[in-house]
């Protein structure tokens, strides 16, 4: 006969004997209990065997159960050589825990999870946004903010310090710039939602109607038909009109924090491949930005982020012609000798770009040559960045002579011909191209 306590953690009690034996379930009320065990021809069942149907029970087995303070186990009594084979066995073992010790070590295994959790959480948005937390409210935000946090992310933490008014402000600069570039300021149905933009009234018809509204925009011959590369250079015929049209759309929207990362991401995407140079245009046009750490060194996305349809401070300096398809390069220009070393007032250093394979809208590797460094490497070049050793590999700049500009978003991809970076070793030696992910 022994006793010990016991204390439900629910009301719902389930007594499983060992093995495939029944079980049966009772309740109990969630207070402390004592619980005694009462065991009678141990010995004697152990002697006989296995007992089989129709047999009579050999040894017999009484659980009770009552509210008692919690007290240490205890033999009450002890007649039988197997008992006492269990009891010293039991004796030889460490003092099992408490439920109440059971109870706190789980809440502390928990608790230290969800730190843990949220550490990894804290290391992960740190990685995501340059070692600098977002705010609350830009954590919160809508639409294109990590489009627009891939293109610059040190940018995006500016334009969420500002106020709102600074913010609105942008937007509609954004809004006309990316129209301005592209040609669709004076569409006589896209003039009057530009001008409404900038009184603050709703947009008119048919931006009222996202069908309506694309269908004008790919069908209305005034509309001008311009191709680009895209700023991560992996597609090269991306439709220009169809990339600035949602700045027109996001700098509407209520919140003026996402309508400014709206309407900068799409104008930022529309001047593709010259995005950098836009970027820095803005931040010389509000000072108040103050000067921001350089953008990072890893390729902006496709313009998959943005689908339709969810003052102009530089708007004067959009004109000049178009880029089409057929001049599109993916590579860097060459630097002008006359430039000045030092990066103007309000401008964060150049950043060099990191070889990346395409994401998936084009075949090859792109290469992004460092704009302070050399132009062209050759194929095969061996680069040490971090203690990643990569190759560059030149891509194909090319385009087929029937290529035509994307449809509605202007995200179809022509196949490069260039080097296959999956391509073995040739029998030159050359080494085959490590890919940094």
């Amino acid at each position: 006969m022994v006793e010990a306590p016991f204390t439900p953690l629910t009301r719902a009690v389930r007594l499983a004997q060992w093995g495939d034996a029944d079980a049966c379930g009772f309740e109990l009320d969630t207070v402390d209990h004592r619980v005694r065990y009462c065991a009678a021809g141990m010995d004697e069942a152990t002697a006989h065997g296995v007992v089989f149907d129709g047999e009579p029970p050999v040894d017999r087995y009484l659980l009770q159960f009552w509210p008692a303070p919690v007290e240490p186990d205890r033999v009450v009594r002890q007649t039988s050589d197997k008992a006492a084979y269990w009891h010293k066995f039991a004796r030889e073992q460490p003092p099992p825990p408490t439920p109440r010790e059971r109870a706190a070590a789980a809440r502390a295994a928990r608790e230290e999870e969800a730190r843990a959790r949220a550490e990894r959480a804290r290391e992960h948005e740190l990685r995501e946004w340059a070692g600098r937390l977002p705010t609350e409210r830009l954590r919160r935000v809508g639409g294109n903010v990590h489009g627009m946090r891939m293109l610059d992310v040190h940018l995006v933490h500016a334009i969420a310090r500002v106020d709102d008014t600074t913010q609105r402000e942008i937007a509609r600069s954004a809004a006309h710039r990316a129209c301005t570039l592209a040609g669709l300021a004076d569409v006589d149905w896209i003039a009057p939602a530009l001008a409404a933009l900038d009184v603050g009234r709703a947009l008119p018809a048919p931006f009222d109607d996202s069908g309506e509204l694309w269908r004008r925009l790919l069908e209305d011959p005034n509309v001008p038909r311009t191709t680009i590369t895209l700023p991560d250079g992996t597609t090269h015929n991306a439709l220009q009109q169809a990339c600035a049209l949602p700045a027109l759309l996001g700098a509407a929207e209520p919140d003026s924090l996402q309508a400014a990362l709206d309407a900068l991401y799409a104008a930022t995407v529309s001047h593709g491949t010259d995005h950098r140079a836009f970027l820095d245009e803005v931040r010389d046009a509000w000072p108040g930005l103050g000067v921001v750490p350089p953008a990072p060194a890893e390729s902006p996305p496709s313009p998959f982020a943005f689908l339709p349809p969810t003052g102009d401070g530089f708007a004067d300096t959009a004109s000049g012609p178009r880029t089409s398809v057929a001049e599109v390069r993916p590579t860097a220009s060459a630097p002008d000798p006359k430039a000045s070393s030092a990066p103007p007032r309000n401008r964060p250093p150049t950043t060099p770009p990191v070889a990346r394979r395409s994401s998936g809208m084009g075949k090859g590797l792109a290469s992004l040559i460092p704009a302070s460094g050399p132009r062209h490497r050759p194929a095969g070049t061996a680069t040490s960045m971090d203690g990643v050793r990569f190759v560059i590999v030149a891509g194909s700049s090319g385009r087929p002579a029937d290529a035509e500009p994307a449809a509605l978003y202007g995200l179809a991809s022509v196949p490069n011909k260039g080097v296959d970076p999956d391509a073995d070793a040739d029998a030159d030696g050359e080494e085959e191209p490590h890919h940094v992910g």
